[in-house]
């Protein structure tokens, strides 16, 4: 008698609160970049932070998780929500709606890439780096960005360049492009729209990779940028939130570092320079005072 008085007494609570047990949930806002996520084609979530993604997810499996791709305008309304995370994004975006982990990462120095049959790559040579302040200063080539400026967060959107940028801005001498993948790609070069881009090192390869493109274009690391920016996970400033990135914060350690460059250099095949700089400053605590915010 007493476990029918039990039974029914568990079922008149879930019918008066069904979601007693039910899971918090956490959306996790992604955006079509490659190579950190893939929202389609033949790489579909292959990204590398597709992957890191999926591993943080297994860390946390108190909670229920939902993966959105959403533009940055989006993302910025999103925090809102209070439930809102990224699990990679550069420090110090909308300060007063978010909350961020220790950072665990860092994005590599941009650099420029141009066709190697280009008028460029044939006065640069056989260099392997290059002054992006000599070229804009001495040569009339039509250089291509993105917004040198993020419209949702004001930031800038190539941090270490922006000095040297933004005197070109109305000079015709540089191009903004906007798109929604927050990426340019070397089409504009084979379309005689710009003569050279900026990007990573590890995008630029990944359009290569996943396009299957032949690679008839050169790729020059610049004097202006030697910083490694740091990033972080982050979420909505809100109770769930800062439990989340707290929890973050205590699965930070070598075998977190590891998986994060693991799937990170499966995309940018070679690097050594990154992977050792990374193990250097993460997994040996060597300062370095080119790793920045």
């Amino acid at each position: 008698m007493n476990k029918l008085l039990l039974t029914g007494f568990l079922c008149v609570l879930y019918l008066v609160n069904p979601n007693a047990n039910a899971k918090e949930k956490i959306t996790w806002a992604k955006w079509e970049l490659t190579p950190e996520y893939i929202g389609h084609g033949e790489y579909k979530d292959q990204g590398y932070l597709d992957k890191f993604l999926v591993y943080v997810q297994s860390q946390l499996s108190e909670y229920e998780h939902e993966n959105q791709f959403q533009t940055a305008d989006r993302l910025e309304r999103s925090w809102s929500n209070g439930n809102t995370c990224t699990v990679h994004l550069w420090l110090g975006f909308w300060p007063e709606k978010i909350v961020y982990s220790k950072p665990y990462g860092f994005t590599a120095p941009f650099g420029i890439v141009t066709k190697a049959a280009s008028p460029l790559a044939k006065i640069l040579d056989i260099q392997q780096s290059t002054s992006l302040k000599h070229i804009l200063k001495n040569t009339d080539y039509k250089l291509g960005t993105l917004p040198l400026t993020s419209s949702s967060s004001k930031n800038a959107r190539y941090p270490p360049l922006h000095s040297t940028l933004e005197p070109y801005l109305k000079t015709g001498k540089l191009i903004e492009f906007r798109n929604n993948r927050n990426e340019l790609s070397v089409k504009l070069l084979d379309y005689g729209r710009a003569d050279y881009i900026v990007r990573q090192r590890i995008t630029h390869h990944g359009e290569l990779k996943t396009g299957k493109l032949n690679n008839k274009y050169k790729y020059y690391s610049l004097a202006e940028d030697n910083n490694y920016k740091l990033v972080a996970a982050a979420c909505s400033n809100t109770e769930l939130g800062k439990t989340v990135v707290q929890k973050i914060n205590t699965l930070m350690n070598d075998d977190f570092y590891k998986h994060y460059i693991k799937y990170r250099q499966e995309w940018d095949v070679d690097n050594a320079v990154f992977e050792k700089v990374y193990s250097n400053y993460f997994l040996k605590n060597k300062a370095n005072s080119n790793i920045t915010e």
